[in-house]
């Protein structure tokens, strides 16, 4: 909104240039959401408390349920002031003509939605909720609605069908090449979308426009792989598929982790700052240049996106953190991973966020592992309690210091990830 306010009146005031800036309109929708967390969240903590909306603690572990049973009081659904400081705050400082926005902020109200339903049914429903079935169900409706979007988007070079499968591509960094000589350092404006926007070609960066994969789709369905500069692998309509995976199993990866207070919150941070870079950097044509990543044109946009995602998280962990006095809920936990993997998809670093999310990554596994290993066992346990969290509990840590751990390892896997980009 803002940027459509003030943009006109940039060539009377000097100062209102800087709203152009992606990276100037990304810090502050994360200053704005954290902001509106913190002045919003003791009057919803109040009223959720007034409305009796406690989370519920019911588990199969009785020791589980026990040293949960102090948090009995302690209101949830709190994941609603995470969706609309999010929405109040991209809505102000995102640019709402960029398809990647659109879709990521509607997938992510979405995903709350379902969240919110499914909190709604447990506080009602005696700690039941809504069926796993259902869920996933919902969680695969929204995810295929957005990657239908995005695919359908996708320009179709001449005699090429869309519904073309998966098939190695010419390399978009070919052997032996060479970068051409830039300078590094151009503004970080959609030219693309702002014919006013300072004179900058978002393609004079580019090696050749005419060796690059896909130039006609800007790599929107090809597969960026870690450490390969020399591979370009074009999905075709699997892209649908498997970006539906990602960004279902992103969604519930961080449900499970929000497990311990501040756990999730504290992860979501670290992994929302990095994709933050990493929309930039691909919406860059320079910088995916310079670092071999695919350019994803209007993909920088996202950093605003993330920028939100980053504040709104940071403070909710300020009335998250141990003790909680909120918990953010299904409400919450399946928004941020749901966007977080739209983020991933968009700018094709599926992989990167494997590396990113480790810690989700980790809990979900361990979900998967103890089901698998108890049938397979005829009910033996691999974990002493899944998610992953629990069984470091259960080992004697303190809930604090697991998860502290477990955000010093979320900082460590998102320097190693960024740390991937030069490894190239």
């Amino acid at each position: 909104m803002l940027y459509w306010l003030l943009v006109p009146f940039a060539s009377q005031i000097q100062g209102l240039n800087i709203v152009r800036y992606i990276s100037f309109r990304a810090v502050f929708a994360a200053i704005l959401a954290f902001l509106v967390v913190i002045v919003c969240a003791p009057g919803l903590v109040e009223w959720l408390r007034k409305k009796k909306l406690h989370g519920c603690v019911d588990h199969d572990s009785k020791l589980l349920a026990l040293k949960r049973a102090e948090k009995q009081g302690v209101p949830t659904m709190g994941g609603l002031l995470i969706l609309f400081s999010v929405l109040f705050s991209v809505l102000l400082f995102g640019r709402m003509n960029n398809i990647y926005v659109l879709v990521t902020l509607g997938a992510f109200l979405a995903f709350g939605a379902l969240g919110a339903i499914d909190d709604w049914s447990k506080l009602n429903g005696h700690g039941k909720g809504i069926t796993a079935k259902q869920k996933l169900t919902g969680q695969l409706a929204i995810a295929g609605v957005a990657l239908v979007i995005w695919y359908t988007a996708v320009p179709v070079a001449a005699g090429e069908s869309r519904l073309r499968g998966p098939s190695m591509e010419e390399s978009p960094y070919p052997r032996g090449a060479e970068l051409a000589v830039f300078e590094l350092g151009q503004p970080d404006i959609d030219a693309e979308m702002d014919p006013s926007a300072p004179t900058y070609d978002i393609e004079d960066a580019r090696i050749d426009a005419t060796d690059v994969g896909h130039p006609a789709s800007d790599h929107r369905t090809d597969l960026q792989v870690p450490f390969a500069k020399h591979i370009c692998i074009d999905l075709g309509w699997m892209f649908l598929v498997f970006g539906a995976l990602v960004v279902v199993g992103s969604s519930n990866a961080v449900n499970l982790t929000d497990g311990l207070d501040g756990l999730a919150t504290g992860c979501m941070v670290v992994a929302a700052l990095t994709f933050a870079l990493v929309a930039y950097l691909a919406g860059r044509a320079d910088f995916s240049e310079y670092l071999f990543i695919f350019h994803i044109r209007g993909a920088a946009e996202l950093a605003v996106v993330c920028g939100a995602l980053a504040g709104a998280s940071l403070g909710f962990l300020w009335f998250n953190g141990f003790p909680a006095s909120v918990f953010m809920g299904d409400t919450g936990s399946l928004a941020l991973g749901g966007a977080l993997g739209l983020v991933a998809v968009a700018t094709r670093h599926e992989l990167t966020l494997l590396v990113v999310g480790g810690v989700f990554v980790a809990e979900a596994l361990s979900v998967i592992a103890q089901r698998r290993y108890f049938r397979a066992t005829g009910g033996k346990r691999l974990f002493r309690c899944a998610p992953l969290h629990h069984h470091y509990e259960f080992q004697g840590l303190h809930e604090a210091k697991v998860t502290l751990r477990f955000w010093i390892c979320a900082v460590i896997l998102a320097l190693f990830a960024l740390a991937l980009f030069k490894l190239r």
